[in-house]
Formats: C-alpha cells, structure tokens, sequence
C-alpha cells in the first residue's frame, strides 16, 4: 500500500462512524477557487454578499479536500454531483460522483461543518451568539408553531425565556441534520420530524421520535455536535454510528496540495456578480 492509500485508509470513517471537519469562513482563499467546477462557480458568483461567498467557496473546497483525504485522490479529481431530486436544478444534497462515501455540508455564521459517512449523513450549524435577528424572527411563536411538534412547543415553553432561543436552535439542527441526511432538506414539514422531547436540559440525549418515512425511526442515529463557543450542532446518520471523528478542516485547506485552474473552467473574474440569486 502507498503512503498516500495509507493515509487515506486512515482517515476514511469506518462502517459505523461519522467524521466532521470544521474550517471557517476565514479559510477562503483564491487558490480554493481552482477546485471549482463551473456550475460551482455560477453558484459561487451568483452570491451577493462577501460572508456569503466566502461560506460557500470554504464549503465546496472542504468537502472535496475531506473526500480526497478519505479516498487517495487528488482534491481536483473529485467531483459532486448536486442535481435536485424534484426539479433537477444544481442545489440538491451534494454526492461523490463514483459513489463510495457519502457527505454533508452546513455553514453559518463562520462555521463550516462537512461530515463524511459510509451511510446517509446529515450535519446543520447555527449561529446562536452575534446574529443579526433572533432565531424565528419577529414572531418566533408563530415559527415555533411551524416547526415543531405539539410535544416539542411544550418542551420550548418549560425552557427559561433566557434559554429559549438556544434550545429552539438545538430542536432547528437536529432536525435539519436528518432532513439533510435523507436529501429531502426543508422540502419535509419539519413538525413531522420529531427530535425533541427536553429541550429543558443538555443532558437528555438526542433522538429521533417520529418522521414521515415507512423505516423505524430509531435506526437513526442521531448527536449533538459541540461546534465553537456560541454555535449549535447536530449530526445525524441513516444507520448506526457510535463514533464521531473531530477533525481540523482549516488545517487540512491549509496543507492541501491544489491545482491552478482547472482546464475548461472560465477566468474567475468572467463570473458575473449580478447572477440569479439561488433558490
């Protein structure tokens, strides 16, 4: 085996386990830019905001360099397949083209999250400190009354006021996590995906209750993540998991060896600003 399959076999999650690389929003840097395929750079450019940009640049670079850790490859030769699944259009749940891993990405704030997994993974990260607007916005009731279940509003509404936005930010990723993990993402009524039952307390352990699917809820295996200091987290895998692997994605950027532009892929600058904003 070569040093580099070696490598690889090690960092590959085994059957079982999940691994998360972490990076932030500061790692985007011109050379990732060389790793993007063109639809990822229409994607890319069609982002208005700067934080926005960078957040989505650090995120297709993580996820390709994550995989090329995994697998052996070159990050340059991996490629992700995003086609929705109801319209076909480029921003569905990202696949390794040749299959063999699965992953997912998340960003806010300055977090990026790629998680990689053997089976169907999911991971979501909020910002719960600095935000512009409170988690529900003017009415977080009447967001409440959208997104969780009847048992979980009850739950919300036993937390401390002071408490409360975290614990809903907590209901919001883990079930975003499965969502994402079963490529359905917000198309799925969030109250049929029922996660929490004590939001009152950390220590009751995250798990899925009920959801609109004909498989036994409990084959999920579902798990806060400890994100930075004022983030929240969660992973969820369709399958067992009981290791997750912590991993330092913005020192892997940082050490990655990267191509200069790919051949066939426009100039940077030939991306115009002003593109369709994404749905």
């Amino acid at each position: 085996m070569t040093e580099a399959a070696s490598q690889a076999a090690s960092a590959a999650p085994a059957e079982g386990s999940a691994t998360v690389w972490w990076a932030r929003r500061q790692d985007a840097s011109p050379r990732l830019a060389s790793l993007l395929d063109d639809t990822e750079r229409e994607r890319w450019a069609a982002y208005r905001r700067d934080a926005d940009r960078e957040r989505f640049l650090v995120g297709c670079g993580l996820a390709k360099t994550a995989i090329a850790a995994c697998t052996g490859q070159r990050a340059a030769d991996v490629s992700l397949d995003r086609t929705c699944r109801q319209c076909g259009r480029p921003h569905g749940k990202p696949a390794v083209r040749g299959g063999g891993l699965e992953l997912s990405v998340a960003h806010s704030g300055d977090l990026v999250a790629v998680a990689v997994a053997a089976a169907p993974v999911g991971v979501d990260v909020e910002q719960l400190d600095g935000r512009s607007y409170e988690p529900g916005g003017d009415n977080p009731a009447s967001i409440a009354r959208m997104v969780l279940a009847e048992a979980e509003q009850a739950a919300l509404a036993a937390v401390h006021p002071s408490g409360r936005a975290r614990a809903f930010l907590v209901a919001w990723t883990r079930k975003e996590a499965v969502t994402k993990a079963t490529g359905d993402g917000l198309r799925v009524p969030f109250g049929d995906v029922v996660v929490a039952t004590d939001l009152a307390t950390d220590a009751a352990a995250p798990r899925l209750v009920a959801w609109p699917y004909p498989q036994d809820p409990r084959s999920v295996s579902l798990l806060d993540l400890d994100a930075a200091p004022g983030y929240v987290a969660a992973l969820a895998v369709l399958g067992r998991c009981d290791t997750v692997l912590v991993r330092d994605g913005s020192a892997l950027l940082g050490s990655a060896p990267l191509e200069s532009a790919r051949p066939g892929s426009a100039p940077l600058e030939s991306a115009p600003l002003e593109s369709a904003p994404l749905e």
